[in-house]
């Protein structure tokens, strides 16, 4: 494995050089602008809870590295910037489900832990037959879609609600990411810059829906 390796995925990108993918690159700055109003909203917020506090600081940091991890990605194109690209995705992905039974589905540590692990073999399950690409956005998309379901039994509306947007608007973000390659014949920037700015939006979405249990 070189980490030095470069990495041609999307549409946009012509060749190994950096900057190479201008629009693709530039669009990250919809994740820095989210985080930005995420920690004005937080600096404004009075919270009655230490540990909500606590895990919404956390959640609106992973917002700031997800974008400085699609920009490297972007910029360089190579394994090792990719790397940097997915591992603040799949923490908030991991520590947003937790938090989501933990708090929205009020169930213990114990629960949440199993749901988690259950996840994980699931994605697993889903990688080794040979969509391993997006087996972590599939089911997370999954994950909001039941946990959406149970707390609208729960008779949370708002939490359901909340949910429920931010899963059609990730279901329409995938969409995008996945038809970039097709799109290249008509359109030369591909439609991955799309990805960027609706998670960048989804992202505000749930950090807001933690933070005040509605979407406002």
């Amino acid at each position: 494995m070189i980490l030095s390796e470069s990495i041609d995925i999307y549409c946009e990108r012509l060749s190994s050089d950096i900057f190479a993918e201008p629009i693709n690159f530039i669009t990250n700055i919809a994740f820095i602008l989210s985080f930005t109003l995420l920690y004005r909203q937080y600096k404004q917020k009075t919270f009655y809870s230490k540990i909500i506090k606590r895990y919404t600081f956390l959640l609106i940091g992973l917002t700031l590295f997800i974008g400085i991890g699609s920009f490297l990605f972007h910029l360089y194109g190579t394994l090792l910037s990719a790397i940097a690209d997915v591992i603040p995705i799949m923490v908030f992905i991991i520590l947003y489900l937790y938090l989501s039974i933990r708090v929205y589905l009020d169930q213990s540590k114990k629960i949440s832990i199993y749901s988690l692990v259950a996840f994980l073999i699931l994605n697993f399950l889903l990688a080794f037959n040979g969509i391993e690409e997006i087996s972590s956005y599939i089911m997370a998309l999954f994950a909001m879609l039941l946990i959406s379901f149970l707390s609208y039994k729960k008779k949370e509306y708002d939490i359901s609600l909340g949910l429920l947007m931010a899963s059609f608007l990730f279901a329409i973000s995938l969409l995008f990411r996945q038809i970039d390659l097709l799109s290249c014949t008509h359109l030369a920037i591909g439609t991955h810059w799309l990805w960027h700015i609706l998670n960048s939006i989804l992202l505000y979405m749930l950090v807001i829906l933690f933070m005040d249990r509605k979407l406002k």
